[in-house]
């Protein structure tokens, strides 16, 4: 009749078990800044990267995919205002691969809230600018990566949250090297 009282002690621990502390999401602050205006007629974008529902990839399972915060971003921020020439935005990269991680084993692990998934998520992207006959008259390019982990205890709705802000910060991430690059190697075209 031991095991009664050992069961009844792990619920009992288990109960005053820490709540998870949770990342606040930061928001998208390029939204706050203006539109990269370029002299070109035409913004088209190529998804070079083909999402992967097979494991580790988890990119699909996220509330909103990289590709189409990708895409979104293009939409947000470059706006063509010439006549003619056009830009090509390449998406070379948007995975988010999920990484099992070592729990603490035996009877520590029994009162051990551990981390058990890290996900690490990549992205990158080219722009290239071309004239009205097809020839590369320049390009940026950038990339950014973020790593967050999740406690074995978190919900799904807590993942997701955490997922939410990674990306959040990741695009905010993104979006300063991109405005860089930009600037930099295509102010040619910046009107």
């Amino acid at each position: 009749m031991r095991f009664i009282p050992v069961v009844c002690l792990s619920f009992l621990l288990a109960a005053c078990a820490p709540t998870p502390n949770m990342p606040e999401p930061v928001g998208l602050a390029y939204l706050s800044n203006k539109p990269i205006r370029l002299n070109i007629a035409r913004v088209e974008v190529v998804k070079k990267y083909q999402s992967s529902s097979n494991p580790p990839h988890v990119e699909n399972d996220f509330p909103v995919p990289p590709v189409a915060m990708l895409q979104q971003w293009v939409q947000d921020r470059l706006q063509p205002i010439g006549k003619t020439g056009y830009a090509v935005v390449t998406i070379e990269d948007a995975s988010v691969v999920e990484v099992p991680l070592k729990g603490t084993k035996g009877f520590k692990g029994m009162f051990t809230t551990d981390q058990s998934e890290q996900y690490d998520a990549k992205m990158s992207v080219k722009i290239e600018v071309f004239d009205e006959f097809g020839k590369v008259q320049g390009f940026a390019y950038a990339r950014a990566q973020a790593s967050r982990s999740v406690a074995e205890n978190f919900t799904l709705g807590q993942r997701r949250k955490v997922w939410i802000v990674m990306m959040e910060k990741l695009m905010n991430t993104l979006d300063e090297e991109l405005d860089r690059n930009v600037k930099a190697y295509l102010s040619q075209f910046i009107s």
